[in-house]
Parts: C-alpha cells; structure tokens; sequence
C-alpha cells in the first residue's frame, strides 16, 4: 500500500506538471471551491476560525472569504509539482525578492539565524527561494505518516540544498547548526499540543517556544519572511524583515511567552491585508475550543 500510495504521487505530480502552471493553479482553486460545500467539517472550523477573528464582518463576507481561503489551498496544492519539478531559473523568474540584505546583516553577525514563516500563500515555495538564493538552511517540519511519500517530498523540497528535520526527532543538533552559521526555518502559525500559550491574531492559541526559549540563552537574530502571491497568479513577493525582540526580563517563562508573541503580532497585519492567502482551515485555537475558561480571553498576559 505505501508504494501504491507512493506511485500514485508521482504519476499525479508528473501529469499536473505538464499542465501550464496558471492553468494547474486555476484547477486547484475551482476544486476546493467545490470541495468547500462538500467538506463540512474544514468549512465550518473555517468559519469559526473567522469568526473569531472578525466578529464585525457579515457573515456574507466570511462566507467568501473562507471560500477564497479554500481556494487558495487548492491553488497552492495544484503548483505543488510546478515548484518540486521544474527548474530553478523558471521559480526564480516568478519572484520578487526584497530585504535579502537584511538577512545576509543578519548572518554576518556569526550567530546563525531563525527565520519564521506562516502557512500563507504557496508556503512550500517560500524555504525553496531561500535555497535557490544560496542559504544554508534546515527547516523543521511534520513528516507525514507515510515513509516513502515523506522521503520522496523531502527529496523534491531540499532539491536545490538545505535540510529537514523533524519536529520528532529533537533539537539536539540546532545549536551545533546555529554555531556553524546556519539558518534554521520554524512555521509559526500551527496549533502546538505542547506549546505554550500565546496570543494569535488577538486569541490564546498554542504556540512553538522555538526560538524564544533558545534565544534566552544565546542571543540570535530573528527574521520574517513572507510570500505574497501577486494577483491570482504565480507571481510572488517575497519579503524579508527582521523581528525585534522585546526587552528581557528575569522571569524567563515572561520573556519567552512575549518574545513569541512579537513574533505572532509581526505576521497579524500580513494576514489581515490579504485573509484569504491564510491557511484558516486549521484549528489554530484549539485550545480555546477545549477549555471555556479562557475563550474569550484576548490578549492575554501571564
């Protein structure tokens, strides 16, 4: 079954490949459009989700925006074989790099450093730029529960350098890497069960220490990077901004729970200016749907 799965995969990659990229984008869109009345369950975590965090909208227009948040999953999934197979001059040639000084500053400081990034836009474009660029960088990720899929789709995403590492397999090795230079990538945006809590787009939600609790002990730069699609198209920006960190205080339970909040607060606006590029179909505030006590908590302090 896992080669079966596997085979599957690649045969799918390998016809969606040959379809024009705006095309395949544009197929994937429609689809989830549909998919959005069918998978009631993703469409009402969905709503839920923007419902809390813009009560003040019609529900007309949170309505469509999880629609559109539907269809930019399909999007991004559908260009998934583009980016893992064609080349790099063709990727490189649909972005539009900006603060790419930023981070080399940042490098020449000899500290290693985060970057942080959120499931927005096509978020499996982003750590490929970075490495089409010429960065050294290990990210951590969630590997899927196949073996062989997950092998094959760390070989399509480390094709042009860089590194992963489970998020299972624990952090024994980053301060090596770090010490070495390197940049090590941490999404931020995903529901963490053994993380801590920290607002999200202006809710408690659980959230990676990373790499607050690391930075307590050996000070390293943080930035953010961000893809943004331009229009519907494949066409993107990327931005690179550097993240600062709070002042520090003795409590260090304190300072990491506001250091992650800095690093939350800096992507609100990035999705508030586009919600739809947002990937609001995960329970990102799943702790607030489990304990009543602190669901309407927002912007809480410890």
């Amino acid at each position: 079954m896992i080669a079966v799965q596997l085979f599957l995969l690649r045969a799918l990659f390998f016809a969606v490949r040959c379809i024009p990229v705006r095309l395949a984008g544009a197929m994937g869109a429609g689809l989830c459009r549909l998919l959005f009345y069918v998978l009631t369950r993703n469409r009402r975590i969905t709503e839920a989700n923007l419902k809390r965090v813009y009560p003040d909208k019609s529900r007309a227009w949170r309505r469509n925006m999880a629609r559109e948040s539907f269809a930019e999953v399909g999007r991004t999934a559908f260009e998934a074989p583009h980016v893992f197979l064609r080349s790099q001059a063709f990727l490189l040639s649909r972005i539009k790099v900006s603060g790419a000084e930023v981070l080399n500053d940042a490098l020449a400081e000899g500290k290693g450093v985060f970057i942080v990034a959120a499931h927005h836009s096509n978020w499996e474009l982003e750590p490929l730029a970075l490495y089409m660029l010429g960065y050294d960088c290990t990210v951590i990720y969630h590997p899927m529960k196949n073996p062989a899929m997950d092998a094959y789709l760390q070989q399509c995403r480390t094709r042009f350098g860089g590194d992963m590492k489970s998020r299972h397999d624990g952090l024994r090795w980053l301060p090596k890497a770090l010490k070495q230079g390197k940049i090590i990538g941490v999404m931020i945006d995903q529901h963490m069960s053994t993380g801590i809590q920290v607002p999200f787009m202006g809710h408690l939600a659980n959230s990676t220490a990373l790499p607050a609790s690391y930075i307590q002990r050996k000070p390293t730069p943080v930035i953010a990077v961000v893809l943004n699609r331009v229009g519907v198209d494949f066409q993107f920006e990327l931005h690179i901004q550097r993240i600062d960190m709070p002042t520090l205080g003795e409590d260090k339970d304190a300072n990491t729970y506001h250091m992650m909040q800095t690093i939350g607060e800096h992507f609100s606006p990035i999705i508030h200016a586009r919600p739809e590029l947002w990937m609001w179909l995960h329970r990102r505030w799943y702790i607030l749907e489990q304990e009543e006590k602190i669901a309407k908590v927002i912007h809480g302090t410890p």
